[in-house]
């Protein structure tokens, strides 16, 4: 994990989206392989999503494009649509660049081939041109994340969620991700234990704080009737080879000093499932410990 010890960076605008699917055997989420040239957790899975760019921010156009009338709009943005239109537009654009699901309406339109449409045209004129609107509609907020102040590259991300229906397909588009898989999230926190798949810090405390819902409607129901999610700053702590990532519920997150024992940080990773407030990030893995403050 690289790190900056000068002036904080200032975060970039970004969303994400938790794309879920019921199965029969529970609710899935789709997570990329991030590639191993990328500058930003490389080789580590996450949900897709990435930076906003200047053509999400243009609200006028989005405002005519989505799924929703205004007084619709405002009710599922929290009444913030002049800021939170721009990162539903990018969720909905970087899933459908990195993950080729394109969330828009009407959901039998003729598939947009990522491949051939998004050679460099702004999304909005490929959008315009087949005559979609966005399905802002199928969104909920469940996070709010700003990457701690210690890190070179930092990013302000609203974490969306949505439901994908039978016979959507995603596929990562071999560049920025190299591998794409759906899977439980408990199955996704143990093969992140065994090293399998490594996540992401932010990936994994959203999949631990999913594991209570059984299924899909269970998921999407909370999510609409919970209160707008306020910004999560982890705090990174430094130590010699490795990093402890302090979530703002740890109780030592407010202290000047953090106390750790690192001969013992192997032994107090916790098992899936169970309650933690700090990560332990080493050798490109992010393990979820006891923290010794707690008694």
């Amino acid at each position: 994990m690289t790190v900056h010890p000068h002036p904080p960076a200032v975060p970039s605008p970004s969303a994400t989206l938790i794309l879920a699917r019921q199965q029969d055997a529970g609710l899935e989420v789709y997570l990329l392989r991030r590639s191993a040239a990328s500058r930003f957790m490389p080789g580590v899975y996450v949900f897709p999503g990435g930076n906003m760019d200047a053509d999400d921010r243009d609200t006028a156009f989005w405002r005519k494009h989505v799924d929703l009338d205004a007084d619709q709009l405002a009710r599922i943005l929290d009444g913030r649509v002049e800021k939170m239109l721009p990162f539903a537009v990018t969720a909905i654009r970087e899933t459908w660049e990195e993950a080729g699901l394109l969330l828009a309406d009407p959901m039998n339109h003729r598939p947009c081939d990522r491949d051939r449409e998004n050679g460099g045209r702004p999304f909005s004129s490929i959008i315009r041109a087949n005559g979609l609107r966005l399905a802002v509609s199928r969104l909920g907020c469940r996070h709010h994340w700003v990457t701690p102040e210690l890190m070179p590259k930092r990013f302000d991300t609203f974490f969306f969620v949505a439901p994908v229906e039978k016979g959507q397909q995603c596929r990562p588009d071999n560049h920025e991700t190299v591998h794409g898989t759906w899977i439980n999230p408990r199955k996704a926190l143990a093969e992140n234990q065994r090293g399998s798949l490594p996540l992401s810090p932010p990936t994994l405390v959203t999949l631990h704080q999913m594991l209570p819902f059984g299924d899909l409607d269970g998921l999407m129901t909370e999510t609409r009737s919970r209160s707008w999610p306020v910004p999560i700053t982890p705090r990174l702590w430094l130590l010699e080879d490795s990093a402890l990532i302090l979530e703002p519920w740890d109780p030592e997150y407010g202290r000047e000093t953090v106390s750790v024992n690192v001969d013992r940080l192997e032994t107090d990773v916790l098992p899936v499932g169970a309650p933690f407030s700090r990560l332990w990030h080493h050798r490109g893995r992010s393990l979820p410990v006891r923290c010794r403050g707690e008694g």
